[in-house]
């Protein structure tokens, strides 16, 4: 009884006890993130898309909620990814001087590059939200249709008055995956270049971008001879089928 009184006695000194718990766990949650903002400096050198990431994240949760913040972070976050993988350039890569490599032609050292034949590095994911930029770089490039009519951003110095495009080996070790309307801009590409004269070569596709690719339809529009399992091997092959329709040169890109 006697500790019963006493309890009802100290009653109404835990009225607000829950809310100062609350605000200490609370603030205890948010010592780290307080702590980190001295890493904000370096962050912004590393990246600063990390770092908006970041700010945005912080700012949600002081002024909404734990859960709520985190949850605008997220968002915020793969609205980031999605950004920054349509605005991913075309790469057009030429053959390092006495190497067997193939570099982006904005690279400072010398670079070989045939006349007819054009390799092209993709390095992003080819899903809906990249395959209209996809297919307007690519028609630019290869100088089909409405896009080659526009002047997208690209990597490297082009000649206006270079041969025709006959041979174009597509890099697809940058496509990390690709979904079905990816996969079915692959199997058009693959159409027009036929239509046009062209022979696409594929290199270095992985298995889950071939079998999507497959399951598109892209065998009904070339050969297994096609695909290759390296961007040499398909230079390589192209080099011998420019050969047969005549001498061939070198254009040195500096």
């Amino acid at each position: 009884m006697v500790v019963l009184s006493v309890l009802l006695w100290l009653g109404p000194l835990f009225y607000y006890l829950p809310k100062a718990v609350l605000a200490c766990i609370n603030i205890s949650s948010m010592r780290q993130m307080f702590f980190q903002m001295r890493e904000l400096p370096q962050l912004w050198r590393i990246s600063r898309v990390d770092f908006a990431v970041w700010m945005v994240t912080w700012v949600a949760v002081v002024t909404l909620s734990v859960d709520l913040g985190l949850a605008v972070g997220v968002v915020f976050s793969m609205m980031t990814v999605v950004c920054r993988t349509q605005r991913v350039q075309c790469l057009a890569l030429g053959l390092a001087e006495g190497t067997e490599l193939y570099r982006p032609l904005r690279e400072s050292h010398k670079l070989l590059q045939v006349p007819g034949l054009c390799i092209l590095s993709y390095p992003a994911p080819l899903y809906f939200g990249t395959r209209g930029q996809f297919r307007r770089v690519l028609e630019w490039h290869l100088g089909l249709g409405e896009g080659s009519k526009e002047a997208p951003e690209i990597d490297g110095p082009l000649d206006a008055a270079a041969e025709p495009v006959r041979v174009v080996v597509l890099d697809c070790s940058g496509v990390t995956f690709a979904d079905a309307a990816g996969a079915r801009e692959v199997v058009q590409l693959a159409s027009r270049c036929r239509d046009a004269g062209i022979h696409l070569l594929l290199a270095q596709c992985n298995a889950s971008v071939l079998g999507t690719l497959t399951q598109a339809g892209l065998l009904d529009r070339v050969t297994p001879e096609q695909l290759f399992v390296s961007v040499q091997d398909a230079a390589a092959h192209a080099l011998e089928r420019l050969e047969l329709n005549g001498p061939k040169t070198c254009t040195v890109w500096v």
